[in-house]
C-alpha cells in the first residue's frame, strides 16, 4: 500500500534532519512514527466507563455473597478480558520503550502512569 503525505516545507526538512540523525529513511521514520501513535493510543485507552461500572458492581455483589451463577460467568469474563487488556497494555509499554530506547519505569513516568502497590 502506498501512502503519500504533504508536509510543509518547514515540517519536512526537520523531518528529513531527524531521519538522517537516526540513520533511517523518510518511509522508515515515518512508519516508526505511526507505530509509536498506535502504542500510545493503545497504551491510554481505557475499558468503557459503563464497563468499568458493571465490572464494580458484579464485584459489590460477589463479596455481599448475593451474585447469582450466571453473573459469576460474566464476572469472571470481565476479569479475564482485564486481564488480557493489562497483559496487552504491558507488552505495548515494552515495545514502545525500544523503540524510543527508553527504560520501562522511565517511560511510565513520562506517561503518567503508576504501578499500582502491592497488597
Amino acid at each position: 500500500m502506498a501512502l503519500t503525505i504533504t508536509l510543509e516545507p518547514e515540517a519536512e526538512a526537520r523531518f528529513r534532519e531527524e531521519a538522517a540523525r537516526a540513520g533511517l529513511s523518510l518511509e522508515q521514520l515515518a512508519a516508526q512514527r505511526l507505530l509509536e501513535a498506535e502504542l500510545l493510543w493503545r497504551i491510554r485507552t481505557a475499558a468503557p466507563a459503563s464497563e468499568t461500572r458493571h465490572l464494580h458492581s458484579l464485584l459489590r455483589r460477589r463479596r455481599s455473597g448475593s451474585v447469582t451463577p450466571a453473573e459469576k460467568t460474566e464476572l469472571q469474563a470481565l476479569l479475564d478480558q482485564r486481564e488480557k487488556r493489562g497483559a496487552q497494555r504491558l507488552q505495548d509499554l515494552a515495545q514502545l520503550s525500544r523503540l524510543r530506547a527508553t527504560p520501562v519505569r522511565q517511560l511510565m513516568e513520562q506517561l503518567g502512569i503508576h504501578p499500582l502497590a502491592s497488597p
